[in-house]
């Protein structure tokens, strides 16, 4: 399996291959990028690509809105303006933006819902303790 890193471009300091905005870490996807398989990662994630399978990442997730992602996701601030279909976790809070399609289940503890957007699945919402992991 080929691994190749996606940078985002921009004004950010580059250690180790990681690119750090603010002093966090962010992995952050282009649209012509593919994620496959399972990523655990101590920082951010942007994804405006193709993702398929698991993404659990300390930081935020942001799913852009020409994304395409059919993974489960956690994280502690869910930002989904793509098309999603799987479980999400929101350790803090999940915002669906105006043209979010999400299809799943949803562990949060805030939820906002724009205007248009659409969720179809269930909603269990209160103090999020890494319930996601052990299901």
């Amino acid at each position: 399996m080929d691994v190749q890193e996606a940078v985002a471009e921009g004004t950010a300091s580059v250690e180790n291959g990681e690119v750090k905005r603010d002093g966090r870490k962010q992995f952050s996807m282009g649209a012509g990028d593919i994620l496959e398989g399972k990523l655990i990662y101590d920082g951010s994630l942007h994804a405006d690509g193709r993702v398929e399978g698991e993404v659990r990442v300390s930081g935020n997730i942001d799913v852009a809105s020409g994304a395409n992602v059919k993974a489960l996701l956690e994280g502690a601030n869910v930002t989904l303006k793509g098309t999603v279909e799987g479980q999400v976790t929101a350790h803090d809070k999940l915002t669906l933006g105006k043209n979010a399609r999400l299809s799943g289940d949803i562990v949060v503890r805030r939820l906002q819902i724009d205007d248009g957007a659409t969720l179809n699945g269930h909603v269990r919402m209160g103090d999020v303790e890494h319930q996601a992991s052990g299901q």
